[in-house]
């Protein structure tokens, strides 16, 4: 290396590459105070000098072989941050409050738009998206008091050239004082109207990216808080993972859509039936009634046959009203929630033999059709897989509102717990189990949770809690 003092007097300290480690670690807090370019033509030397008067010009002399072994040693300390994606930096906070840049890789250009000097120069927080301040402030301040690693995430606003925002202290504001006395250099907000009309003209037409910042905490013998760390683009990684979460909004509410489509769908059918067939088997009932008090009394075929006639009739009419009750109970619109229940345990344990024990905190739950008719469809599906896999003998029930229910007040809760055979967490994430898939759905489209607990051998608790709407 050979270095070319220019105008002045200037003291260089010149570290070999083979130095060993402990030197270097000695002078990284005199090195942050070094700011440097890396020139590599014309253009670009043009750009440094305009930036302000260089104390000294560092070029290399590259012995041979070099090239030949695909190497290039550079005499610049913080060279090989250059070649790493991202934008190395060395931050502090002084005692005012205000944010420094001690040290900016070249990275800055390709993160921010502009150099590392410009950077230094302007503050970071006026790149900031308004939403993401207080998060980088609060942040900030967490890993400051607790000497710990220094993470955030957030968007940062890119300006076009011509409207890049340098602080001028002719048009500035008042600097924002945060609640907790610390004040952030650069972030100067207008006033609140003039603030959000500027916001959004601005983020209309300004890129936005994402970025994570991620650096440790460094002690020194100064007052001042020192990181050393990395500020990431993340932008593409961020708009993967909003699109994936608007991708399982829109198939929760299609879910939702589908949901509601099929209970009307089977509310109809149901009273269909319930008009159409009901009436139509009871007509038929009444002719036949009719027709056998005026056959022979002495021809018994004639009369027996009328008998099984009436028979079918009466089975087709419970099969009727059992496919009206697994469409849409009637007594859930009449009689209510907890009711319907009563009526359909009493339904299994006449199937299964297994007891099923209720518990309610009151016989009338004023709960929206919604709930009820979701709350309905949980126990049915629960009651099935019993009824299918548990090999129970006994089923205990809880419907609980307000302050009788076990977790929350402002709750409805739904809790069904048995003795059976219970399963493990594998056999819950089979490919085709989609009865407890199915559950956690529907409660989840109305902000409810579910928790399944279940052990082999000690039987399954369903624990379903639905927050208490306003039309509750």
């Amino acid at each position: 290396m050979t270095s070319l003092s220019m105008t002045g007097t200037t003291l260089i300290l010149h570290v070999e590459p083979d130095a060993a480690r402990e030197v270097a670690e000695q002078l990284s807090p005199h090195l942050s105070k070094v700011s440097h370019r890396s020139v590599s033509d014309t253009t670009s030397l043009a750009a440094a000098l305009r930036e302000q008067p260089w104390d000294a010009v560092f070029y290399d002399q590259h012995g041979p072989g070099i090239e030949e072994r695909g190497t290039h040693e550079s005499s610049t300390p913080y060279s090989f941050l250059d070649s790493m994606p991202g934008m190395a930096c060395q931050i502090r906070l002084d005692k005012q409050g205000t944010l420094h840049f001690p040290y900016v890789s070249e990275g800055c250009f390709d993160l921010f738009g502009i150099t590392p000097l410009a950077l230094q120069q302007q503050s970071l927080m006026s790149f900031l998206h308004p939403d993401d301040v207080d998060s980088f402030r609060q942040s900030m301040l967490l890993s400051a008091q607790h000497a710990t690693p220094w993470n955030w995430e957030g968007r940062i606003i890119l300006y076009p050239k011509a409207r890049a925002r340098i602080p001028d202290k002719t048009t500035s504001h008042p600097t924002k004082q945060p609640q907790d006395g610390c004040q952030v250099a650069g972030y100067q907000p207008l006033p609140e109207r003039d603030r959000t009309n500027a916001s959004l003209r601005e983020l209309q037409d300004n890129e936005i990216k994402w970025v994570n910042l991620r650096a440790k905490h460094h002690k020194t013998n100064s007052d001042d808080i020192h990181w050393q760390g990395f500020i990431v683009n993340i932008t593409q990684n961020k708009q993967a993972e909003i699109e994936i979460k608007l991708s399982r909004e829109r198939l929760r509410e299609l879910s939702a859509h589908i949901e509601t489509i099929k209970e009307e769908e089977r509310t109809r059918i149901a009273r269909e039936i319930h008009d159409e067939i009901g009436v139509l088997l009871t007509a038929l009932k009444m002719d036949l009634a009719w027709l056998t008090h005026r056959l022979p009394s002495d021809n018994s075929a004639l009369l027996e046959k009328t008998h099984g006639m009436a028979q079918l009739l009466d089975t087709a009419g419970r099969a009727a009203n059992d496919l009206v009750h697994s469409l849409r109970p009637g007594s859930l619109d009449c009689f209510g929630l907890v009711a319907t229940i009563e009526i359909e345990a009493r339904e299994f344990t006449k199937r299964t033999g297994t007891p099923c024990k209720i518990i309610k905190s009151g016989d009338h739950l004023d709960i929206s059709n919604e709930q009820s008719i979701t709350l309905f469809r949980v126990f049915q599906e629960t009651l099935n897989n019993i009824m299918k896999h548990a090999a129970a003998t006994h089923v205990r029930v809880q419907i609980l509102k307000g302050e009788a229910a076990t977790v929350c007040p402002n709750c409805i809760e739904l809790i069904v717990s048995d003795d059976g055979c219970g399963f493990d967490e594998s056999a819950r994430n089979k490919p085709r189990s989609f009865g407890l898939r199915g559950i956690q759905e529907r409660i989840g489209q109305l902000g409810g949770k579910v928790k399944i607990s279940s052990k082999p051998g000690k039987g399954t608790k369903i624990s379903v809690r639905l927050p208490l709407t306003s039309g509750s």
